[in-house]
């Protein structure tokens, strides 16, 4: 059935194998791609690992602040505190391009503030309302960059996954479907030029036994 579909012709062979060399080189710029997308994952990735460390360290230690808080100034007199000292973060995504994939790259506001900029007095407060407030700004902004980094992650793997499954198709379906009709196409042309050879030898043949048989009449 397929020969049936196939024109074997010369520009149906110049046709395939223009084909071809187009699908290798998609492949290889893909695999390329790839490549790249494979070293910012790696290094985005180790981002990532670090950052949740640190993150972790400071809530831990945040949290140890704020009970210290608590117990030496007062459960009132920290939430006070956290009532006149909240204010809002400013954040904007706009769009980054690492080898032609679209990520969201997310930019804040300053997080951490000096004790004035609080909001509460620094003589109705503690030192150790102090520490809790900036143990807290600085896990808040570890948290945003650990949210940017895993944003940005999460669209490397989404877009790896989407260029290898290009590049098996090329590799498994495409190139080889590719080759096997170049393949194809060759051997019915050179069928058709030996079948020729064939026929033009014969015909030569034919032509000599008329011309000798003629000489002997």
């Amino acid at each position: 059935m397929f020969l049936e579909q196939l024109t074997a012709t010369r520009s149906e062979l110049l046709a395939r194998r223009g084909q071809l060399e187009l699908a290798r080189r998609g492949r290889d710029l893909l695999e390329d791609k790839r490549d790249q997308l494979m070293k910012e994952f790696r290094k985005v990735a180790d981002l990532v690992l670090s950052g949740e460390g640190a993150l972790d360290q400071v809530a831990g230690a945040a949290r140890r602040a704020l009970a210290d808080a608590e117990a030496f100034d007062g459960p009132d007199v920290v939430r006070s505190a956290a009532a006149v000292g909240g204010s809002g973060i400013f954040l904007e995504a706009h769009p980054v391009y690492i080898m032609g994939v679209r990520i969201a790259d997310i930019e804040y506001g300053p997080v951490r503030r000096s004790l004035v900029d609080r909001g509460y007095t620094l003589t109705g407060t503690s030192a150790r309302i102090d520490r809790a407030s900036e143990l807290f700004e600085t896990e808040l902004e570890l948290a945003l960059e650990l949210a940017a980094r895993e944003l940005r992650l999460r669209r490397l793997v989404e877009e790896i996954a989407t260029t290898t499954r290009r590049v098996n198709a090329l590799e498994n379906i495409v190139i080889p479907q590719l080759e096997r009709e170049t393949s194809m196409i060759l051997a019915v042309l050179d069928e058709r030029e030996r079948q020729d050879r064939f026929r033009l030898k014969r015909a030569k043949a034919q032509r000599a036994h008329r011309m000798n048989m003629a000489g002997l009449r």
